[in-house]
Order: structure tokens, then C-alpha cells, then sequence
């Protein structure tokens, strides 16, 4: 199962590499250059996510937590006052981000090897084949003032990949194919409104990018930002569903 899973992903980016290639035809080479920067990066990022999770629960709480901690520093800093404006702002930012990244380390030893590469898996397809598509044929800002580059076609492509996906791999989590479905939904819609509160808070802070940690990605808690947010809101769910 596990070298299905990473020719999956071999496919998955040869793909979405050729998406890329197409959107970048009528873009200035540096932006193009940036781009493939990015996907370069992100692969290796997802292949060493899938390692972690195929190693256990030590590799994946040491993963996890990594994680949290360069996020949290990168968030402190964002959300510094006066930029990040009345301290209410700050407080439910905290407070969010401290309730979601104790329930993402908690789930680690509570959910299998299995369970985070499914969780993970699918976090992944949905971010990745979001921008891609969004940048081929994306035409319809989702959430222009949140985050001015996610598209509605982009989040319908990032969302049939993940269904796509968390169909062929359900053998891992859910068998019956209803149910997978549901769950896949339920993983990208965590995703996303991780990622948009992520994106608001850079709103607030007047920022771009939360660091430089990983090149070409906008720093740790923007690349997780999705990841975090499934772990915590879908990985009771599979605990509790007694799907672990």
C-alpha cells in the first residue's frame, strides 16, 4: 500500500506539473521560476510528511511538533501589536491556534500510521491541485479579501483530486465508499478554513508571508496551516468513529 500511495503522489506532481507548465506560458519568467521553486520545495515537503507518518507515532509526534513550534513563533510575530490592531484580535488568534495545534499533537498517538497518511494524503492533494488549477483556469476569487489568489475553480479542482484520491486509498481509513466521500469533504473543508484563517491573520498584520523558513512556501504556518486544522477538527473524527 505504501508504494502505491508514493507513486501516487510521483503521479500526482508529474501532473500537476504539467498543469503548472501550461499556466506559466503567459507569465514573466521570474514569477514562473518562483513557481516551480515552490513545487520543487512542496514535493519534497510531502514525501518527508509521508515518511514521518509511515514511521510511527515517535517520527510523527517529533514531526508535529516541529510544526507547531516554528508556527507559533511565526504567529507571535505576525500577530505583534500595533500592526495586528485591538488586542481582541489577538487574544481568539491565540486562542485558536493554541486549541487546534493541542488537538493536532494530541491526535498523534492516537490515530495509526494509516490515519495520518490518509489525513495528510489528502490535505496535501487538496492544496497542491488548488493552486495549480487555480492558476490554469481560475477566473472567480473565493476569498478575495482573505486571500486574493484562491479561486472558486481552483478550491472545485483541489477538492475532485482529494475526492479522487481519498476514494482510491480508502482502504486505509473507511472502506465503504460513501463514507469516504464524506470524510474526504470533511478533510478539505478543514484544509481550507485553516488555510483562511491563516490568510486572515496575515490580513491583520499587513503581511505577505509568515517567514522564510521553507523556501518559496511563506513560512511553516502557511504551509501547514491546512494540515493543523484537519489533524484537529477530522482527526477525532477518525478517532472517535473508531476508524484509527
Amino acid at each position: 500500500m505504501i508504494e502505491n500511495i508514493f507513486i501516487t503522489t510521483l503521479s500526482g506532481f508529474a501532473m500537476g506539473s504539467l498543469l503548472m507548465a501550461l499556466s506559466n506560458r503567459n507569465i514573466p519568467a521570474p514569477v514562473a521560476r518562483e513557481r516551480w521553486k515552490k513545487l520543487v520545495v512542496y514535493f519534497l515537503i510531502v514525501h518527508t510528511a509521508l515518511a514521518c507518518a509511515a514511521g510511527g507515532s515517535v517520527s510523527m509526534f517529533i514531526f508535529v511538533v516541529v510544526i507547531v513550534t516554528q508556527a507559533a513563533f511565526e504567529l507571535w510575530r505576525a500577530s505583534a501589536p500595533p500592526a495586528f490592531g485591538p488586542g481582541r484580535y489577538r487574544i481568539v488568534t491565540w486562542l485558536t491556534f493554541t486549541v487546534i495545534a493541542a488537538l493536532a499533537i494530541a491526535m498523534v498517538p492516537m490515530l495509526s500510521s494509516a490515519s495520518w497518511i490518509y489525513l495528510y494524503l489528502l490535505v496535501a492533494v487538496f492544496d497542491g491541485f488548488s493552486q495549480v488549477v487555480g492558476q490554469l483556469v481560475g477566473r472567480h476569487p473565493l476569498a478575495p479579501r482573505l486571500s486574493p489568489g484562491k479561486t472558486v475553480e481552483g478550491t472545485i479542482g483541489g477538492l475532485v483530486a482529494a475526492l479522487l484520491v481519498g476514494l482510491l486509498f480508502r482502504e486505509l481509513v473507511w472502506p465503504d465508499p460513501g463514507a469516504a466521500l464524506l470524510l474526504a469533504i470533511a478533510i478539505a473543508a478543514a484544509g481550507l478554513s485553516g488555510d483562511l484563517a491563516a490568510s486572515w491573520v496575515k490580513r491583520r498584520a499587513g503581511i505577505k508571508d509568515y517567514g522564510t523558513a521553507l523556501p518559496g512556501q511563506g513560512g511553516v504556518l502557511d504551509r501547514f496551516d491546512s494540515f493543523l486544522a484537519a489533524s484537529a477538527m477530522v482527526g477525532p473524527i477518525i478517532y472517535f468513529a473508531g476508524l484509527a
